[in-house]
């Protein structure tokens, strides 16, 4: 930009030259300002995301895991609408007098292959859980759930779940920052009508 002034030009002039030269100054600005920000949108679009970069594991919509302290292997449904896992449990023994949380429990796990262990551990806490019927309160208790050579710790609540199709939900609890679901694999799915 010219900074000398012509004494031949008009004042009116000048501020019309003035105007134009900071409306392309801030059209040149604008226009640097999209293109660093379409540069970086198409940086970060185009970076590869993949489990494996963020050690995450890809699990599907149904897996074999072991549960600890039972030894038993259950066929899980992967729930991601389900914030807390839940597992089958009967005969559920606990001192009902007083507040339940830290107190020990005493319950018996069953697989759908009739395997059954016996499980002494403590309740963390009382959860309400969102059921069809409406709401139930359940224990909570931790239980280690082993899979693909990774052992994670969630608490799970108990329930009785004989009649149902799966009797281990594994809910985000389980899921958050270790496993990834693509629910194309190991679907029941195309069994189902």
């Amino acid at each position: 930009m010219n900074c000398a002034t012509n004494s031949s030009t008009s004042p009116v002039v000048s501020i019309t030259v003035i105007r134009s030269n900071i409306a392309r100054a801030e059209s040149r600005y604008c226009r640097m300002r999209l293109a660093a920000s379409l540069l970086l949108i198409f940086i970060f679009l185009s970076a590869p995301i993949s489990a494996s970069e963020h050690h995450k594991q890809l699990v599907g919509a149904t897996e074999v895991v072991q549960i600890q302290p039972a030894g038993l292997h259950f066929k899980a449904r992967i729930n991601t609408g389900a914030k807390t896992s839940s597992i089958h449990a009967e005969n559920i023994e606990v001192d009902l007098s007083g507040d339940p949380q830290g107190k020990p429990i005493a319950f018996q796990l069953t697989n759908k292959q009739g395997q059954s262990q016996r499980v002494d551990t403590h309740i963390v806490r009382l959860i309400t859980v969102k059921t069809s019927e409406g709401s139930e309160i359940r224990y909570a208790v931790p239980l280690t759930v082993n899979w693909n050579n990774s052992s994670k710790t969630v608490l799970m609540t108990l329930n009785n779940r004989k009649h149902m199709q799966y009797g281990l939900l594994l809910g985000r609890n389980w899921l958050q920052g270790d496993f990834v679901v693509d629910i194309a694999i190991n679907s029941d799915d195309h069994n189902e009508n």
